[in-house]
């Protein structure tokens, strides 16, 4: 039988929760640990609570997800590169070339992991059909490119994340 992947979520605010659906719903992971600053009351009882994201990273996971507001996730990322851990991010990765570019050398300092960051939109049908027709060369060599994309309302809860 194969050995699980162990998950520790660092964020278990509304995407922290989307996350640990889809882990819970993967028969390859297991939940094991999470950490926030105001820990939900319920939903989380199958994995343990932890004080911070040291811990986490610290408490036998093979990779952790990183669902905390965007000042936060550089930090995050980085530690658990530099502690040998597969990262899964929200996005923005950073907010600043700054903190791209750090994460970029942690990265590079550790080349057997994985980093994903969560741009599911180059996913969408419209996002797709649009890389194609600028790969497509139809309207010469693109410079600059501007675009609307996005919901059509709100989703109430922009104080939370940013």
């Amino acid at each position: 039988m194969k050995e699980k992947l162990k998950i520790g979520i660092v964020g278990l605010g509304k995407m922290g929760g989307i996350r640990a659906k889809t882990v819970r719903e993967n028969d390859n992971t297991i939940l094991v640990s999470g950490t926030d600053p105001h820990p939900p009351a319920k939903g989380f009882e199958d994995m343990q609570i932890l004080p911070n994201y040291e811990t986490v990273i610290n408490s036998g996971v093979d990779a952790v997800f990183v669902c905390t507001p965007n000042r936060f996730i550089p930090e995050v990322v980085i530690a658990a590169l530099n502690a040998g851990k597969h990262v899964f991010c929200e996005k923005p990765p950073g907010r600043s070339m700054a903190d791209i570019e750090r994460i970029i050398e942690a990265e590079k300092r550790n080349p057997g992991l994985v980093l994903k960051v969560g741009f599911n939109h180059r996913y969408h049908f419209g996002i797709m059909e649009a890389k194609k027709i600028v790969a497509s060369g139809k309207y010469g060599r693109i410079l600059w490119m501007r675009g609307v994309y996005g919901k059509a309302q709100g989703s109430g809860n922009a104080n939370e994340w940013r």
